[in-house]
């Protein structure tokens, strides 16, 4: 019969108790804890072990049945049985299997210790944001360029002419790059989604040098890609025709009104270098025409229904391309402005009755300039000319213009006279010296011949006009 003091069981049971509680606190403790690592999963398991093998349980079995309970394990009377239960300790003896320390191995076999918390899970998080960022960024600003394309704003409002055969239209990936080297559009991209929501893709019809500008918007380009191939007119200028004469011609051809074409050269600013030469100024507020002289006389092609603008940026387009830096060197060599030789060009335009002559009215002309005080005036008819075409005479009586009169004027007149060709600019920068005319300061030609005399002195050069009724010498 086992005798065990009841004060002793009752101590027992609680203590089983306690660590049964104990052990649900730590299981609940270690799923709360996600932070912990392995190792301290194993030393809460370890712990909680050792308090359940604290424990040790001896118990004396006594024939004679008095219930009395030894804990000294080594001291057994001869009548006496005694058996030893160490709990969870390490003697020889067996103990009772008490759970725990099973559930003790079970749960540090099977348990797993939470993970660790990453250290570079902060780093990560930067990272993305900053990618993110980053994303967001670069959407917005293909968002603004897509809107600013669209739309056309803060565009150039400069035109460029757009070609596109049969076959490149059927394809809107080919009209999107012709368009994007032509300058008229930033984003084919774009441009193409655009034209494929929009139903515009595959409507548009050839087109043959359609001036389109980067500021008309995807609307007005595709409306414009949908037009037929607009009327092109050639039209000729010849050298020495004025400012009126030619806006006249262009009015006459369909190609804008002339008023359109004269109201250009106020209302807008180019960015040819050549035109910051040009004087400007009260001293010059008599001129007709500030880009008198400037209208490059050629062959041009046109659009009919053009744009004033358009016209006159070709016009100047040309000169610049005609008068390029060599002869603008050339002239500045000379100790000349490039207006002063205009203007100079401009005379000869008109004096010189054929092309080979111009060179040689150059050498009058620039002797006469050379010695102002024995030649203060040019003297040139052709100046009487220009004043009648812009001021028509009424009657018999001529408008007088001390501006471009230079039979009164001293020197150059204010301006060109006319809009002189490449070659009489040419004799400008490059008088003749031939000796037949290096040292005459005198000119004149006979229209029914097409002879010029040039002369030294002014009795020799109004002897010659005498004879053949030249000049004030032809009157009756």
């Amino acid at each position: 019969m086992v005798v065990v003091m009841q004060d002793d069981i009752d101590k027992i049971l609680s203590d089983i108790q306690a660590n049964k509680l104990a052990k649900t606190y730590e299981e609940e403790k270690t799923r709360d804890l996600l932070e912990i690592d392995e190792e301290t999963a194993k030393k809460l398991a370890l712990e909680r072990k050792n308090k359940v093998s604290g424990f040790k349980l001896n118990l004396n079995l006594d024939d004679d049945g008095d219930g009395t309970a030894q804990n000294r394990p080594d001291d057994a009377g001869d009548g006496e049985k005694n058996q030893s239960v160490d709990v969870g300790g390490h003697q020889d003896t067996p103990a009772p299997d008490t759970g725990f320390a099973q559930e003790s191995r079970e749960f540090d076999e099977n348990q797993k210790a939470p993970k660790a918390k990453r250290a570079g899970g902060c780093v990560r998080g930067i990272i993305y944001a900053v990618f993110v960022l980053a994303v967001s960024a670069v959407l917005a600003y293909f968002a603004i360029v897509g809107v600013l394309d669209l739309t056309g704003l803060f565009k150039s409002d400069i035109k460029v002419p757009v070609t596109l055969t049969e076959e490149q239209i059927k394809d809107i990936d080919e009209v999107s790059r012709v368009l994007k080297e032509a300058g008229v559009i930033d984003q084919p991209f774009i441009f193409r989604l655009f034209c494929k929501f929009t139903g515009a893709a595959g409507s548009f019809v050839p087109q043959n040098e359609t001036p389109l500008s980067a500021d008309m918007g995807y609307r007005a380009i595709i409306n414009a890609l949908r037009t037929k191939i607009r009327e092109v007119v050639r039209v000729t200028f010849p050298e020495g025709m004025t400012i009126k004469e030619i806006a006249e011609k262009l009015e006459d051809n369909k190609v804008c009104p002339a008023s359109e074409f004269l109201l250009a050269m106020d209302n807008h600013d180019f960015t040819h270098d050549f035109l910051s030469e040009i004087p400007d100024g009260e001293e010059y507020e008599g001129r007709f025409y500030k880009y008198e002289g400037y209208i490059f006389p050629d062959t041009y092609d046109f659009y009919v229904g053009s744009s004033g603008k358009t016209v006159l940026r070709k016009f100047f387009d040309a000169f610049d391309n005609r008068v390029d830096a060599t002869l603008r060197a050339k002239i500045k060599s000379k100790g000349m402005k490039l207006n002063d030789a205009i203007i100079l060009a401009s005379l000869i335009q008109w004096e010189a009755a054929k092309p080979e002559d111009m060179y040689k009215v150059s050498r009058v002309l620039h002797n006469r300039l050379a010695k102002p005080s024995v030649f203060p005036r040019l003297e040139c008819d052709s100046t009487y000319k220009y004043i009648d075409i812009m001021t028509p005479p009424a009657g018999d009586s001529r408008i007088e213009n001390m501006d471009y009169d230079t039979y009164k004027r001293k020197g150059l007149p204010i301006g060109p006279i006319n809009n002189p060709g490449l070659e009489a600019i040419k004799a400008a920068a490059d008088p003749s010296d031939d000796k037949s005319v290096i040292n005459c300061y005198y000119f004149a030609t006979d229209l029914k011949t097409g002879e010029t005399k040039y002369s030294k002195t002014l009795a020799e050069h109004e002897a010659w006009c005498r004879a053949r009724g030249i000049g004030i010498y032809g009157k009756k």
